[in-house]
C-alpha cells in the first residue's frame, strides 16, 4: 500500500515555527499558506496535526507561554532573593526577549492582546486567560515578599500586582518602539524604586534621586 509523503519536521519543531509567524505578524495577517511554508508541513498535515488556524494560534500561544513565561516564573516563584531583585530579574528577562535581535519585537502574548482585540470570542478568552495567569504569578510572588518581612504588611499587594503586570506589558511596547537597553534598564529601575520595601533599601535601586516607598 503506498505511503503518504512523511512530515518534514517533527510537530514540536513545526510549532515553534508557526508560533514565529503569529509572534511576527499577527493572527489576522497570517495565512494558512504562511503557515504552512514555515513549518515545514503541508496544509493537509498542519491541520491534522493541530486543527485549524484558530486552534494552532491558540497552541501557538500556549507553547510560547510554556516556552518564555514558564523558566522566568520558575525563577520568580522560587524567591532567591529579595522580591525587588527578583523582580528585577523578571523584568530584565522581559526586557532581554524584547530586544533579542533572534525573535520578533515584543511579547507575543501582549502582541496578541493588541491584535485579539476584536477577534474571536475563543482568543480573547485564551489572551485573558494567559494574562490572568501573569498577574497571578506576580501577586503570588508580592504574598511572598509581605510573609518574608520584605514587604510591609499593610502593603497594598493588588495595586503592586497591577503595576507590576503593567510594567510588563509597557516593556514589551517600548521594546517594538525602538528603545535602546540603556533606557529599558532605566524605565525598569524607575519603576522598581517606587515599590514598597521594609527597612532600608537604598541599595537595592540603581536610579538617583529616585523615590523609596518604605515602611
Amino acid at each position: 500500500m503506498a505511503r503518504g509523503r512523511p512530515r518534514k519536521v517533527s510537530t514540536k519543531e513545526a510549532l515553534h515555527s508557526v508560533m514565529i509567524a503569529f509572534w511576527q505578524n499577527g493572527y489576522s495577517s497570517t495565512s494558512m499558506n504562511d503557515l504552512a511554508d514555515v513549518s515545514g508541513m503541508a496544509k493537509p498535515g498542519l491541520y491534522a496535526a493541530f486543527g485549524d488556524k484558530e486552534a494552532l494560534f491558540e497552541k501557538a500561544l500556549l507553547h510560547y507561554f510554556q516556552a518564555y513565561g514558564g523558566p522566568v516564573f520558575s525563577q520568580l516563584q522560587a524567591a532567591r532573593k529579595h522580591y525587588v531583585e527578583d523582580f528585577r530579574d523578571f523584568l530584565g528577562a522581559v526586557a532581554d526577549l524584547t530586544l533579542d535581535q533572534n525573535t520578533p519585537s515584543g511579547c507575543f502574548l501582549v502582541n496578541a492582546q493588541v491584535d485579539c482585540a476584536y477577534g474571536s470570542e475563543r482568543h480573547q478568552e485564551l489572551v485573558n486567560s494567559l494574562r490572568e495567569s501573569r498577574y497571578t504569578g506576580i501577586k503570588e510572588r508580592l504574598l511572598k515578599a509581605v510573609a518574608a518581612g520584605e514587604m510591609p504588611a499593610d502593603a497594598d499587594v493588588d495595586r503592586a500586582a497591577t503595576f507590576l503586570d503593567g510594567q510588563f506589558s509597557a516593556i514589551a511596547m517600548l521594546g517594538r518602539s525602538g528603545i535602546s537597553d540603556v533606557e529599558l534598564k532605566t524605565f525598569i529601575e524607575t519603576g522598581l524604586s517606587t515599590l514598597p520595601v521594609s527597612g532600608s533599601a537604598e541599595l537595592l535601586f540603581d536610579v538617583p534621586n529616585a523615590p523609596i516607598l518604605r515602611q
